[in-house]
């Protein structure tokens, strides 16, 4: 059996755009994670992010210390993640005692913005971040 070889290019370029397609949604991107802290800000000195993606049994942990200096209003985190659906917890520490908060995020490149001002308001009113 002869193969033309006129076919092969076409063939080849063929299934490597499909292989593509197939894993580039799992392949990571560059994503942006904006955690809104408001005016409680300058009262953090601490703000973990968990990122959990039970679909995939994937998760990863990062931690932000402001030890010293007062936490931005906003603060940014760049990761490289695949797209996706993920459990995002948050927790906040201040001097003391902290307050804990979970969203649901769908990064698909690019930024998201969580808020997590109102919270913290809470907690402070309550005694728990001070």
């Amino acid at each position: 059996m002869k193969v033309d070889r006129r076919l092969l290019l076409p063939l080849f370029a063929t299934v490597a755009l499909g292989l593509y397609f197939l894993f580039a949604p799992r392949l990571p991107k560059d994503q942006v994670v904006e955690v809104v802290l408001g005016d409680a800000a300058p009262k953090v000195t601490e703000v973990r992010l968990s990122y959990d993606d039970p679909a995939h049994d994937w998760s990863s942990e990062v931690d932000l210390s402001f030890a010293g200096k007062p936490a931005p209003r906003v603060v940014h985190h760049e990761s490289h993640m695949p797209d996706g659906d993920y459990k995002l917890s948050i927790d906040v520490s201040g001097h003391d005692h902290g307050t804990h908060v979970e969203r649901n995020v769908s990064l698909r490149g690019g930024t998201t913005s969580v808020d997590v001002s109102e919270a913290i308001t809470t907690a402070l009113g309550q005694g728990a971040l001070r």
